[in-house]
């Protein structure tokens, strides 16, 4: 089971969300705060896939460096 606050669970989150959209058993403020919410745990999951891509990127360029610095 992915932890709580982990991007899977946050994904799995999102997906319950539009579960309870698409069977429209919801009023039209509990859809709208459905969405809302979706929203937020969206640009979680983004703001998530940015820190790791930014993580890879300096690993990388770590890994670069001591590849230039041992051919030296």
């Amino acid at each position: 089971m992915p932890k709580e606050n982990s991007f899977e669970s946050k994904i799995l989150e999102l997906e319950e969300l539009v579960r309870k959209l698409e069977e429209g058993e919801v009023t039209l403020e509990e859809s709208k705060n459905i969405y809302k919410k979706g929203i937020s745990i969206a640009k979680q999951c983004n703001d998530l896939l940015k820190e790791t891509e930014l993580e890879i990127s300096e690993l990388k360029a770590e890994l670069d460096d001591q590849f230039n610095d041992a051919e030296e």
